[in-house]
């Protein structure tokens, strides 16, 4: 890869249609509930401040499992496996068609339907360090649901052209998904209304979904990623590409 660029849009969507996901959507008022210690929306609604910080709190530990463990780990292995790198990309890609078309509900993959449900008990005292637990145990517990959308993002860091590269893309994607979730923690009520709604959509969501799957496996396995690169740039204004 010549440039970063479209793998960075690539990265951010897919950490975005991560948290709309069928896996994770539907549980965010439960995980702020969780985090905060109390319920969301309720009568004894908990300050915006401390949901943020939370949910900041929250973030910042799914990201360390995401960037350090992912990123660092899928890194090392792609300048370890230099040379098989274009071969394993195309595996992926392979792959990632085949997730994509779980995705949208065409085939059924038992061990991505997986995943470890957390209890949910408001008894104990919140604090940010169990929110930063609580984060990682998200990332590492629910890793079979999301893997399809996270598998894409570590096919393109297996592809990258250095390890901080690899590191740079779990970290977009990581934003993608934490970013939605710190405004559902600004906005509380108003945006617990908002995913009742799209959670009537979640069908829709996993298509698109899908098909952002396939579309990059497609790209993968053709070998055409790198001329969608070269067309991005063209369209990219020069101070933008200078800044990426």
């Amino acid at each position: 890869m010549e440039s970063p660029n479209i793998t960075v849009v690539l990265a951010f969507t897919a950490g975005v249609l991560t948290f709309i996901s069928p896996c994770v959507l539907p549980l965010v008022p439960v995980y702020l509930s969780y985090l905060t210690g109390s319920t969301i929306g309720g009568e004894e609604a908990p300050k915006r401040i401390t949901v943020f910080l939370h949910a900041l709190a929250f973030g910042l530990g799914f990201s360390l499992v995401f960037v350090l463990l992912f990123g660092l780990s899928v890194g090392y292995l792609g300048r370890f496996l230099a040379g098989f790198t274009p071969i394993l990309v195309k595996i992926g890609g392979l792959l990632l068609i085949v997730f994509g078309l779980h995705t949208t509900g065409l085939i059924q993959i038992p061990f991505l339907m997986m995943e470890r449900r957390m209890e949910i008990s408001l008894d104990s005292s919140p604090t940010y360090l169990r929110s930063i637990l609580v984060g990682m145990i998200f990332a590492a517990g629910w890793t079979p649901c999301v893997g399809p959308l996270l598998g894409a993002i570590l096919t393109l860091a297996l592809d990258a052209q250095s390890v901080w590269q690899a590191v740079f893309f779990l970290s977009v994607y990581s934003l993608g998904l934490g970013i939605p979730f710190l405004v559902v923690a600004l906005l509380l009520t108003t945006a617990t209304g908002w995913l009742r709604q799209l959670n009537r959509h979640l069908n829709v969501v996993s298509v698109v979904s899908g098909a952002f799957l396939i579309i990059i496996g497609l790209l993968l396995l053709t070998g055409t990623f790198q001329s969608l690169n070269s067309l991005f740039l063209r369209f990219t204004p020069a101070w933008l590409v200078e800044r990426m």
